[in-house]
């Protein structure tokens, strides 16, 4: 009987504390806003790496993993902000936390 609610108690907090997050492969971001800020440029070996180092980050609501030359860009600005472009034959994602908010300069 314990074990069953420790097992339900584990499923609920994993939903609970569950962050949305959109992830586009083969693609690249296009910031177009003049209000959106560049917050990083870090040096990551893949797209996962890239997701969380954005998710880290509170600033950060958009994140572009290049993979050519494996870096990583967080961005201060949503998907709406900018466009997402298909990328034919590349290790590039974009990710992105809908739920965040922009609270630079607020």
């Amino acid at each position: 009987m314990l074990s069953r609610l420790m097992l339900l108690l584990i499923v609920y907090f994993t939903f609970v504390s569950a962050i949305p997050m959109i992830m586009y492969n083969n693609a690249g971001f296009d910031p177009e806003d003049v209000h959106t800020q560049l917050i990083n440029t870090i040096s990551v070996a893949t797209g996962d790496e890239c997701a969380c180092q954005c998710y880290t980050n509170s600033l950060c609501i958009t994140g572009a993993f290049i993979g050519i030359n494996q870096s990583c860009v967080l961005y201060s600005a949503s998907l709406q902000q900018g466009q997402v472009g298909l990328m034919i034959n590349s290790d590039a994602s974009v990710i992105s936390f809908p739920e965040r908010i922009n609270n630079i300069g607020r």
